[in-house]
């Protein structure tokens, strides 16, 4: 009896055990394309053990037989499966609908997108995709709230980028750049084929990582790498050419030449022209644009095995302006490499190498264009150029043939990293990043002679160099370990440096030979000879901490801090700290909410931080003296050398320090068919920088110091609609808004900063208490004088006309501060560029092997300042509008008489910024798979696009999109005009 009972249990048991120990097999593939993918973690659902998938997609794990497996992937939905007995397992994974599995960049690290509680937007590879322009950033223009992008449109400049509003005057108001963990300013050097996600980091909380160098916001930018698996080729190639659009209708001869002689006539001058006479009619802006050729070319291998993954990538981009003799060139190879040496060793690098050239021509010349006579020939039978110097401009077209201004350089920028894990989930990351850039530029003037005013008697070349070299060593302790089941942390400690070294060399010479092959300095005179040479360099020092902690999933903390030394800031100032503190509630997973089916995703944040700008001069807070200087002293009046102060500083001058606080919304509904974000924000800058009167006596009238605060504050609302109607037909619309108020709050005894000059004696620019930074100060129109009697009648209390010198058919300017005199104490402010409202609307569908998408942008609540048409000197051309202009029979309370006066800045020329356009349309279509294996290659795409085809505007001139700086954006004079792109793409994988 004994022994039957014993043979049971041994038989029961090694049931059991044979139950514990049921080995599962499988391959886990991807829903879009039907290949195994690598690296899925698969985890047995209420333990730690598990494993990942192999090059191939396969695995295999031990496991009891109803234990459920958790198979998940970044970027893709998860799934849990139960056993039930099976041992064969496979399951195929599709991305993410929700975003919530989505991976987001942040500082030194990255997390998905449900465990965020900072205001963080991004876009991926593929919405950057089918653009023209060479910038990454000017691609995501319109895509993201809180994100305003400008551009100029011209080959190679960088676009301006803002992230909610602007709240520095002379510190910079760029956003940092981070690219693969390399701290930049610039990134036109990167292919845009080559990146992987744009993340940009809005809010105090989520930028206060970057501490002394985060207030403006931060762009990181993430570049593809290799996956396991096969290799794999792309080509991707775009061609195109470009249109200048929005031009502006200009007076033809006989309307010139009627404007000219009434001009004169006003003056009591002889009329100039012969109305019977004319014989060229000249349209400059066609003589000196073109429709321009466009080329982007884009190689990339990439690929992996079980111990490393590698990506390759050779790209060339040619664009050819509008403006003739401008162009671009830019030559690209990036390696991206990693190894896995051992289970807790892995080094890697991220490396690129860009060239470019660049062919310049001066963007003034479009002005130049507006203002020349049509009555000009551009050559005569001689070859001889027409002769515009009654204009007070010169030929157009002969600017252009004897430009040549030429610039080429080397960038080569990434990282190095080791990777150590430790122990489990503790691991260490060593990684060291270089920036450097090689920039020479070359500029030969000829000899010519076009007129008086348009002539170089002299050979003269210039030549000039700029080189940088920046490093940063990053050193980062990360862990991450679970308490329980619902208490989630992570951890990330570390310190890092980094240093920048600049210098510039100089030098020019006349009398240098007309051929390229002598363009040297030793070629031309020694007595004529010039040269420079500076430099600069700083460093910084910083410590970095963040905690990550989740309970139950439902309630996040975020909170970081950083502590930074900068060499720019002086000795006693030089050391800040900025934290920051994020909190979010995942309300949809509360028990009360299990009865809202219809809601998949609800989760609420605020976050608060404080942020630095250390962007100034090393040299800001360093006073200079100016030696062998002689003194009268004494009874006798002995001259005595000596040494004085150069010039004042403040010697406690510090960084400007930003305070954020965040509120937003996320939420997601309807089977994650509509999802949306709603965030309100405040951000207060302290300390901003501005000049600081100063008593004559110290040899200066003011001196740079920190005392002004300046606020932004606004609202952003992204909404997206995505919806499988069936297996061939989807669709996507989404919008985005960002309303944005700018104020400057307090100058705290700091002077107003007058900027926008025309370079004709006007200014239309002030910055001071109670306004906007860069708003527009000018004069109040009322009207036009029709009469004698009106000008007469317009007196101060003593009597006296206010506008003396005015004739009938001037503008009549308001004497604001009733004074009975016009000067700046009347000017009044009329807006900046700074647009109250700017928002972006995507749509896309996609029907078989069709795809089609269609973007727009647009802002409203901003001014524009028409520069070109108020910077007159007498005698230009003028605008075919001004047929309307006021004349003794044509009486006009809008548009002022002919006159070759110079004009004062006026509220005549600040006009409306706000415009809508069509960003970019595409038309695509992928052939079909079948058609493609007997040739081998897996993918292939071929499309349409054009970009900015369409602008509506309220701005009458070139266009209103008008890089600048902080305090003299929105001015156009010597802009780059628009231009549409039209391309035709090929996309070919295999």
């Amino acid at each position: 009896m004994k022994k039957n009972i014993l043979i049971i249990l041994l038989a029961l048991f090694s049931t059991l055990g044979y139950a514990q120990n049921l080995k599962i097999t499988g391959k886990v593939t991807n829903q879009s394309d039907g290949f195994g993918i690598p690296g899925v973690s698969i985890l047995i659902k209420g333990t730690s053990d598990g494993t990942v998938t192999d090059i191939d997609g396969n695995y295999n794990i031990s496991a009891s037989a109803n234990d459920i497996l958790v198979f998940s992937f970044i970027g893709m939905e998860s799934q849990e499966i139960t056993l039930n007995n099976q041992s064969v397992v496979n399951v195929v994974l599709k991305e993410s609908t929700t975003g919530l599995e989505e991976v987001v960049v942040v500082g030194y690290g990255i997390q998905t997108k449900s465990d965020i509680t900072g205001s963080i937007v991004g876009v991926k590879s593929d919405d950057l995709e089918n653009t023209s322009s060479a910038s990454p950033i000017q691609a995501i223009q319109g895509k993201l709230a809180g994100v305003q992008i400008v551009s100029s449109g011209a080959p190679g400049a960088a676009p301006m980028v803002r992230i909610r509003g602007v709240g520095t005057m002379l510190a910079g108001a760029d956003p940092l750049y981070v690219v693969d963990g390399v701290i930049t300013g610039d990134v036109r050097n990167i292919n845009q084929d080559d990146i992987l996600s744009v993340d940009v980091l809005k809010d105090a909380s989520s930028a206060a990582i970057y501490g002394v160098r985060g207030a403006n916001g931060v762009i990181i930018i993430t570049t593809k790498s290799g996956k396991k698996g096969k290799m794999k080729v792309n080509y991707n190639t775009k061609v195109g050419f470009h249109q200048m659009i929005n031009e502006v209708d200009m007076a033809d001869s006989q309307l010139f030449a009627e404007y000219s002689n009434e001009a004169a006539a006003y003056d009591n001058q002889e009329a100039p022209y012969d109305l019977a006479n004319l014989q060229h009619n000249t349209n400059w802006l066609d003589e000196i644009t073109r429709t321009s050729f466009t080329q982007d070319h884009n190689l990339s291998v990439s690929g992996g095995g079980e111990k490393n993954t590698y990506f390759f990538s050779l790209g060339y981009m040619k664009d050819e302006g509008i403006l003739k003799t401008n162009d671009y060139e830019r030559l690209s190879l990036r390696l991206n490499n990693t190894y896995q040496i051992n289970d807790a060793i892995k080094v890697g690098n991220n490396i690129s190498i860009s060239r470019f050239k660049s062919d310049n021509a001066p963007y003034s010349t479009f002005t130049t264009a507006y203002r020349a006579a049509p009555t000009v020939q551009v050559k005569d039978t001689d070859g001889n150029y027409g002769s515009t110097i009654k204009n007070n401009v010169g030929n157009p077209v002969a600017t252009l043939d004897y430009n040549n201004d030429r610039s080429w350089g080397t960038r080569i920028q990434g990282t190095v990293f080791a990777e150590l894990e430790v122990i489990k989930n503790l691991k260490f990351k060593s990684s060291f990043g270089v920036d450097a850039s090689y920039n020479q530029g070359k500029v030969y003037n000829p000899v010519y002679n076009v007129n008086a005013n348009q002539k170089n008697e002299k050979s003269s070349l210039s030549i000039g160099k700029n080189d940088s070299e920046s490093w940063i060593w990053d050193n980062i302790l990360s862990y991450e370990f679970k308490l329980n089941e619902d208490h989630d942390f992570k951890v990330m400690a570390g310190v890092t440096a980094e240093k920048t070294k600049t210098n510039w060399l100089n030098g020019s010479r006349q009398d240098v030979p007309n051929d390229e092959d002598y363009w040297y300095l030793d070629a031309g005179s020694e007595s004529s000879m010039t040269n420079g040479n500076g430099g600069d360099k700083f460093s910084r020092n910083s410590y970095i901490g963040r905690l990550n902690y989740a309970y139950a999933n439902k309630y996040l903390l975020t909170a970081t801090i950083r502590r930074d030394g900068s060499s720019k800031i002086s000795k006693d100032q030089r050391w800040g700290t900025f934290p920051s503190i994020g909190l979010g509630w995942r309300i949809s997973e509360e028990a009360f909410m299990d009865n809202f089916s219809w809601l998949d995703n609800l989760k609420l944040r605020a976050s608060w931080g404080k942020l630095g700008n250390d962007n100034i001069s090393s040299s800001a807070f360093i006073r200079t003296m100016a030696p062998n200087l002689n003194y009268v002293l004494g009874p006798d009046q002995a001259v005595v050398p000596g040494t004085i102060v150069r010039d004042i500083k403040d010697p406690n001058l510090k960084w400007e320090v930003t305070e954020e606080y965040d509120l937003g919304l996320e939420f997601s509904i309807l089977n994650n068919k509509l999802t949306g974000e709603i965030d309100y924000y405040n951000k207060l800058t302290s300390d901003a920088l501005i000049n600081a009167p100063l008593d004559a006596i110290f040899g200066d009238t003011e001196f740079l110091t920190n005392k002004v605060d300046v606020r932004n504050e606004g609202f952003e609302v992204a909404l997206n609609w995505r919806e499988k109607i069936n297996d061939d037909l989807s669709f996507s619309v989404g919008v985005n808004m960002t309303h944005n108020i700018n104020k400057i709050e307090n100058v705290n005894g700091g002077l107003p900063i007058v900027s926008g000059s025309l370079e004709n004696g006007q200014v239309t620019t002030r910055t001071e208490e109670g306004e906007e930074i860069g708003s527009f100060w000018v004069y109040q129109t009322d009207g036009i004088f029709q009469n004698q009697a009106e000008i007469d009648a317009y007196t101060n209390s003593n009597g006296e006309k206010i506008q003396a010198n005015a004739k009938p058919g001037d503008f009549k300017y308001k004497d604001t501060n009733n004074d009975g005199v016009l000067n700046d104490d009347d000017r009044v402010y009329k807006g900046s560029y700074q647009p109250k409202l700017y928002y972006g609307i995507n749509a896309g569908v996609n029907y078989k092997n069709f795809d089609f998408s269609i973007d727009f942008y647009g802002n409203s609540g901003n001014k524009v300042y028409n520069g070109k048409k108020a910077q007159r000197f007498g005698n230009e051309n003028i605008e075919a509008s001004l047929v309307d202009r006021w004349t003794p029979t044509n009486l006009s309370n809008t548009t002022p008489r002919a006159s070759n006066n110079v004009p004062i800045a006026s509220s005549y020329y600040v006009e409306s910024g706000s415009y809508f356009k069509i960003n970019n349309i595409t038309l695509g279509y992928t052939f079909p798979k079948e058609w493609l294996s007997a040739i081998g290659f897996e993918k292939v795409r071929w499309y349409l696009s054009a970009s900015n085809p369409k602008i509506w505007q309220d701005y009458s001139g070139y266009t209103p999109e008008l890089p600048g700086g902080a305090l003299n954006s929105g001015i156009e004079l010597n802009a780059h005009p628009a231009s549409a792109t039209y391309l035709m793409g090929l996309n070919i994988t295999f």
